[in-house]
């Protein structure tokens, strides 16, 4: 078995107008998402809608406080090529006049970054790599932005309390199969692809560290609140020494093929 995949690839997005939400499906569903897992390199991708209804539960800030899609891919070794292959049919697809979501959607924020750490539920004997592949109801993510001048002592202890306590205390919540840790890294990004496919990433001035975490059988929204109570939201509070201001602490569902109603006329918020 391949080993699980070290880079992934979030971008968020919003329908520019609420007739478009079906079209946005239909395409990235239906006809985009297939051919990006068809190509060398990409191991798996998923995309996830933020309801109105998690929408008003969510608490957002920054470039997370206006989007209806997020979308994450995860790369497999040797990553540099296999961005290259993805980021080339991005353009070639545009060529051809297959690249609708260039008219529909407007990108809130989208970067490459590493995968940092893992961490998989106790009830679950898989390993990392299967998870991906595992069906889930949605995702919790929570999203950190720290300032780029930040000290790397300062960084690496935000780090380790990610990887020894947060992971492991969200994937002992009952609901939660596994949960990852994201470290951006614009770097990964090609030249060309940067240029075209416009969007807030992370520059130099900044670092955005994010937490992914897959939830199983229960809705999304309701394994968040279950999060928000007493004891595990102790386990989930960064200590106040940490760095970094939260932008993004929410819920979203995985989005299944032709059901894509959850925005009605004059609703697009």
């Amino acid at each position: 078995m391949l080993p699980a995949p070290r880079v992934a690839f979030l971008s968020l997005s919003k329908a520019k107008e609420v007739a478009h939400h079906q079209a946005v499906n239909a395409w990235h569903q239906l006809d985009h998402r297939p051919e990006n897992l068809a190509l060398d390199g990409v191991a798996h991708g998923e995309r996830f809608v933020q309801t109105p209804a998690l929408a008003q539960t969510a608490a957002a800030a920054g470039d997370f406080t206006d989007f209806h899609y997020a979308n994450l891919y995860w790369f497999d070794e040797p990553t540099g090529p296999a961005i290259d292959t993805w980021a080339e049919f991005a353009e070639q697809s545009f060529r051809e006049g297959r690249r609708p979501d260039i008219d529909l959607l407007d990108r809130a924020y989208m970067d490459f970054f590493h995968v940092v750490g893992a961490e998989v539920s106790p009830t679950l004997r898989l390993n990392e790599r299967a998870l991906y592949f595992r069906p889930a109801t949605g995702v919790i993510m929570i999203a950190t932005e720290i300032p780029g001048s930040i000290s790397r002592t300062a960084l690496h202890e935000r780090s380790a309390w990610e990887l020894d306590v947060l992971l492991p205390a969200l994937a002992a919540v009952p609901g939660i199969s596994a949960a990852w840790a994201l470290h951006s890294a614009p770097a990964l990004a090609p030249a060309a692809w940067q240029a075209t496919e416009a969007a807030n990433g992370t520059g130099a001035d900044r670092i955005m560290r994010v937490i992914w975490a897959t939830t199983e059988i229960d809705p999304p929204g309701t394994v968040l609140a279950r999060l928000r109570e007493a004891e595990p939201a102790i386990a989930l509070s960064a200590p106040t020494k940490q760095p970094g201001a939260t932008r993004f602490v929410g819920a979203l569902e995985t989005i299944t093929p032709w059901q894509w109603d959850w925005f009605s006329q004059g609703e697009n918020a």
